[in-house]
Formats: C-alpha cells, structure tokens, sequence
C-alpha cells in the first residue's frame, strides 16, 4: 500500500508550535518528527542517511490561499538577495576534440546547439552545465561522464532551478528530473519552460520559483509517480495554481514517441 506522506502529515493535527516525535511512516522506527511552524509542518526522519527513503520537506496545512499567497510574497520580498555569480575556476573549459567522453555524451543527447552553455571539467572528467539568472551565470552543474560519484556534482549552490525555454515563455513549466530532460522538453515544446529543481525535494524557494507560472506539469520518472503525486499536491496548495501529472513510460530525454505525444498534448 503507498502511503501518502502529505495524509499521514495532516492526520497528525499539530496545532501551531506543536513538535511530535513518531515512528515514520516508511520505516517504522520511531525517528520521524514534525513541527508546526504557522501553518507550514515541516517533517523528517532521523534514518533518512542511513536507508529511510522519507526526505525531509513540508506540507502546508489550514492555510487559505489567500495566506498562503500572503506567505510566497513575504518569502520574496525577503529573499531579494542579488546571487551571486560563479567564477568559472580554471580546470573548466570548452572541450579539445581529445576529449571524447565529452563529444560523446553531447552528441547522444543532441546537445550540440548547446555548446556555449556546456563546459568541460578537466579534473573531474565531467560536462558542466552552466546556469544563468538574467543571463549572468550564477552557478554550474557537472554530469559525470565516466562513472565518478555524483552523478550529478553542483558547484556553489546559488540557483534554485535549471530552467531552458527555446522560444517567448508562454507561462507552462514542466518539472523534470534532470538537466537534460528540462533541455528536452524546451526542445519539443518551444514556448514551455523545463525545469529540473536540482535536488531531491521541492521546497520553499522552488514554490517561490514556480509561482508566476500559470500552469504546472510534474513529469517524473515513471519509479517516481508516487513523488510526482506530492509534489502535485504541494505545489497546488502553496501556489493555487493548475498543476498535473503526467505519467511516462521513460524519462522524457529519452523521447519515447508515446511520452513526446503526451507531452505536447499536456503543454496545450
């Protein structure tokens, strides 16, 4: 039976302030916690490092939309820090054509039209994808390209999103897994947003992100349906905006001809 975390959350009835310490709903020790900070319970559990699946994120609980608008625009106003810019370090380059780890992977994902916003990372043999806030580069993330751990390495931690859009954004995103993907799916859908949120959990400044948006489509992996569920739902209660799931056979940077239909489909 899945268990849905955001329903075992709200079934707590925390009153604001209140903490409660529980066993956790997805591995049944009792090392799952939860307080109510203004409406906003934020939860945990203990194992997470050591094999829970459970991430620590939040789920907003008897708040109207009205505060829960209330809440973003007090979270912008805020947040209105200039980020700061990244300083390409040395060992990140454009690529010599010796470096075949790096053409290849370009090549297998059409990525060539890519070039000046995919570097090289000399040390550790990596594709560096550059990110841009208002086209100043404010922070980079390398995929590996010969089996290194991470997969995927962040170099500052400034950006919030990987976002690409080929065309005028027509005010559709579409939340991905990867990089790659978000690429794909500006490549299909010119005029849609892709966006990949670059970690594990949606939180308070992806909603920040997400919320000048007008419509909102959750396309995980198909393993990860039960994620795309809650993060449906907690987008749509933080931002009250139209939000869908869209279940695909593939990753969509694989471009399976039923996911790239759907996709068009959906983007609408």
């Amino acid at each position: 039976m899945t268990i849905s975390i955001r329903d075992y959350v709200e079934d707590l009835e925390l009153s604001d302030g209140e903490s409660i310490r529980s066993d956790c709903p997805m591995c049944g020790k009792n090392t799952f916690t939860a307080t109510n900070e203004s409406g906003i319970v934020k939860y945990n559990c203990f194992r997470t490092e050591v094999g829970c699946d459970l991430k620590p994120s939040f789920v907003a609980v008897n708040l109207s939309y009205d505060e829960v608008a209330s809440r973003l625009s007090d979270l912008k106003e805020t947040r209105k820090v200039e980020i700061p810019t990244f300083d390409i370090p040395e060992y990140i380059t454009y690529p010599e054509p010796s470096q075949t780890n790096y053409h290849r992977f370009i090549s297998r994902w059409g990525l060539e039209n890519e070039y000046l916003d995919v570097m090289y990372d000399v040390r550790q043999d990596r594709a560096v994808f550059l990110i841009r806030d208002r086209h100043k580069i404010v922070d980079a993330i390398g995929r590996a390209l010969s089996g290194a751990v991470p997969k995927w390495y962040r170099y500052t931690g400034n950006a919030t999103v990987f976002s690409r859009c080929m065309g005028e954004p027509n005010g559709v995103v579409v939340l991905v897994e990867d990089v790659i993907s978000a690429i794909t799916v500006a490549k299909v859908c010119p005029n849609v947003t892709g966006i990949a949120i670059l970690g594990t959990n949606i939180n308070y400044d992806h909603m920040e992100y997400l919320q000048d948006y007008t419509k909102i489509i959750v396309a995980l992996d198909f393993d990860a349906t039960h994620k795309s569920i809650e993060y449906k739902k907690e987008i749509e209660s933080w931002t009250g905006i139209n939000t869908m799931v869209m279940m695909l056979k593939d990753d969509i940077k694989y471009k399976k001809e039923e996911d790239v239909l759907k996709l068009k489909e959906y983007t609408q």
